[in-house]
């Protein structure tokens, strides 16, 4: 799996995030909201967060059994 997370936002448009600077996930109104290593938030709005955060999930595994 890649390092590198795409997803389209609404509002934004193309958005990419990098895996393994991603600290804490979590789900708050229905957004997925997504903590850094530097401190920084990021709510996400999607249609199916619990996907997303499964899919998040995979690749942050994936990275650090690599490592």
């Amino acid at each position: 799996m890649k390092n590198v997370y795409e997803y389209k936002d609404e509002h934004l448009g193309r958005c990419y995030l990098v895996i393994p600077k991603i600290r804490e996930l979590s789900k708050a109104l229905g957004n997925v909201v997504i903590t850094f290593d530097n401190g920084d938030k990021r709510s996400l709005m999607v249609d199916n967060p619990d996907e997303v955060i499964s899919e998040l999930l995979e690749a942050l595994e994936n990275y650090h059994n690599r490592s």
